[in-house]
């Protein structure tokens, strides 16, 4: 996103297209090798893993491109085939186990690939990428990404290493009620997960990054107010709604997700301002806040979830949420008044 208006698009994509192909055979070998899941599963695995990593790379092509619309759609059209597949193998071919899904997904991402090709073949020229190619440029764009995908485990090891406690010390019959309150919990980050495309978008195109520093704390009190509203509408909702729809087990799902609401509140927060520095391509901040958050909540889910369990994983994660948050707060205060000359926010 933060390379593409600054390089020639062949320049990022081809080196992508061969980085997808490649880790997709690693993977298969890998796996094939480890027996890490079912032998016969391990080629739709690899062949799904190749078809996502080729929608993901158009889609962020036409969002650098600003062509929201166009990335959406794919996005949809996925769904959409994704469900119809799910439901046809029900309903139709009485498939109910695994390949219900991997069959629907085989036809989705084939679908959508093939449809995104159409919609950044005009933007694309391959043979430029001869031309222009150069091996500083492709060591930037792997030094870039390198940094991004670090940002993204460390992430995802903040949002989910809670999970795998919870599995591990208290077994697995917690975590599909757990799982639950996460799932209608995380629906409220759709609100500042939207705003931060938005705005990694127009950052990442813009050369006024002042300006931006000031939109970012629009955003951030924006997102905010809108996720306390939404969080407040969850918390109204009576306990008797979830059994109806879930059924009897999860009669304390709403008891104990309790703590893991002001996290999901704070977090917004790093969310919406994550998108800014994405934006400027800086992501030592983004790197060093989760690492923080990961190290909270490695610290808390051992302290709490033996003793509190469902509430124990969702006050860790709150607190971990939170210390990723203010340190990253802290430092876009630290930035915006240092280095972006923001006067008043």
């Amino acid at each position: 996103m933060y390379l593409i208006p600054r390089n020639k698009i062949e320049l990022l994509v081809i080196p992508a297209y061969v980085w997808s192909v490649v880790i997709a055979i690693v993977g298969f070998i890998f796996l094939k090798y480890t027996g890490l899941i079912y032998a016969i599963h391990i080629p739709s695995v690899a062949v799904l893993s190749l078809l996502s990593a080729i929608i993901s790379i158009h889609q962020t092509i036409l969002l650098a491109r600003r062509q929201i619309n166009n990335a959406n759609i794919l996005q949809l059209i996925s769904l959409l085939f994704q469900v119809a597949g799910i439901l046809f193998c029900f309903y139709f071919m009485h498939i109910a186990d695994a390949y219900a899904y991997i069959y629907s997904s085989l036809i989705a991402y084939s679908i959508t690939a093939f449809i995104s090709f159409f919609f950044i073949n005009k933007l694309i020229k391959v043979s430029d990428f001869v031309a222009h190619f150069s091996w500083p440029d492709l060591k930037t764009s792997f030094r870039y990404g390198f940094l991004y995908q670090l940002v993204e485990i460390l992430q995802l090891l903040n949002l989910r290493y809670y999970f795998y406690q919870l599995s591990l010390q208290q077994g697995s019959k917690y975590l599909g009620i757990f799982s639950i309150g996460i799932s209608i919990l995380e629906a409220v980050w759709i609100i500042p997960r939207s705003i931060a495309t938005i705005h990694y978008v127009s950052t990442a195109n813009s050369a006024e990054v002042n300006h931006e520093a000031k939109r970012t704390i629009q955003f951030t009190k924006t997102s905010s107010l809108i996720c306390a509203f939404a969080l407040l509408a969850i918390y109204l909702v009576p306990q008797q709604l979830y059994v109806f729809v879930f059924g009897a087990g999860f009669a304390d799902v709403k008891h104990s997700m309790r703590f893991l609401f002001p996290g999901i509140l704070v977090y917004n927060l790093w969310v919406v301002i994550s998108s800014f520095y994405l934006g400027i391509g800086k992501y030592l901040q983004l790197i060093i806040s989760n690492m923080a958050g990961v190290i909270a909540l490695v610290i808390f889910s051992s302290l709490l979830i033996p003793k509190y369990v469902m509430s124990g994983a969702g006050l860790a994660a709150s607190i971990s949420f939170t210390v990723a948050t203010l340190v990253l707060v802290g430092w876009f205060i630290v930035d915006i008044k240092n280095k972006y000359r923001i006067d008043k926010a």
